[in-house]
């Protein structure tokens, strides 16, 4: 069946604005970016957003522009939202992580702020954003959420199914016929997870490769003392709960994971004849223990048994060999 290309959804739009203000919008509505250095003088946007409890949905008319968010943007946000977009009018090509997507009219894109982006209008574009709470996914697909498809094309089954009910939603949001947002989202996310399943499979390699990086990241960073979650998450250019929520499948946090890598390098120096000489102390400074106290109860508690005993034991045994 033919699916046809989508038609204008047309409301009073705000009044036209230049660049600057456009910039202030941009991240009001759609969370912290950093736009580009310039654009045409003869730039104009103009926008209208409308918002009921959890839901808000804005249209959006702009010239070419690009903007884009890393880590330091994610980390400044306060909460974690979802957004589905789809493209009335004009071209855009939008990257998430590393990965470019072109998009022209009809097509739908996904996208969540807890992943670096960037934008560039490309020609005079009209979209409509649908923009939720990102825990509300969560909860619909709890093991997946995270590696959904981002972008369906014109003619697929997400972008058929949702093109109308979001056609059906703006009159009725903007005139206020509309009043209960929870059933707006819930609605949403229902159709948007059910053209999933009809899509394709959801990949949930990425996960793991992320939380791989992650903890390569850390291992080498063990010796810092000043290593945090906030930092690691800002490095790795995700939100600090996307972070915790890669440890949490694993059954431990983002802290014990750390502490116990450093643990692990302490005993393994504490193992090494050549380094004998060196205090238990020092050892634990090394690897980013604050106090030389709470790394014996913590090195106990790993390994039943204190630093300094650990270590007799290991002369011993190399005195026994020779």
């Amino acid at each position: 069946m033919s699916i046809p290309m989508p038609e204008g959804i047309t409301h009073e739009l705000g009044a036209s604005m230049p660049y600057e203000q456009w910039n202030d919008e941009l991240s009001r509505v759609y969370g912290t970016w950093v736009p580009s250095a310039s654009a045409s003088v003869c730039f104009r946007a103009q926008l209208a957003s409308r918002t009921i409890g959890n839901f808000k949905l804005v249209e959006c008319i702009c010239d070419p522009c690009s903007a884009s968010r890393g880590g330091r943007q994610i980390a400044a946000d306060d909460l974690e939202m979802l957004a589905i977009q789809l493209i009335i009018s004009g071209g855009e090509v939008f990257t998430i992580d590393s990965r470019s997507y072109r998009l022209g009219p009809g097509d739908l894109l996904i996208w969540n702020t807890t992943r670096p982006m960037k934008f560039e209008v490309t020609q005079r574009l009209q979209k409509i954003s649908i923009i939720m709470p990102l825990a509300r996914l969560r909860s619909w697909l709890p093991g997946t959420w995270h590696s959904i498809r981002n972008m369906h094309a014109h003619g697929s089954t997400a972008s058929a199914l949702i093109y109308p009910l979001v056609k059906s939603i703006v009159p009725e949001l903007f005139s206020g016929s509309i009043r209960n947002g929870e059933a707006l989202t819930e609605g949403m996310l229902g159709t948007l997870v059910s053209s999933l399943g009809a899509d394709g499979k959801v990949s949930i390699c990425q996960k793991s490769q992320r939380l791989g990086l992650v903890k390569k990241f850390i291992e080498e960073h063990l010796d810092d003392a000043m290593l945090t979650p906030s930092e690691i998450a800002v490095s790795n250019n995700m939100s600090l709960r996307y972070l915790y929520s890669l440890f949490e499948e694993e059954g431990q946090t983002v802290q014990k994971f750390i502490i116990h890598q450093r643990l692990l390098r302490c005993q393994r120096e504490l193992s090494n004849p050549s380094m004998d000489q060196r205090a238990i102390s020092e050892v634990a400074y090394s690897w980013g223990f604050h106090n030389a106290a709470h790394f014996s109860r913590r090195f106990k508690d790993a390994f039943g048994v204190s630093p300094r005993d650990y270590r007799k034991a290991i002369i011993v045994k190399n005195g026994s060999i020779h």
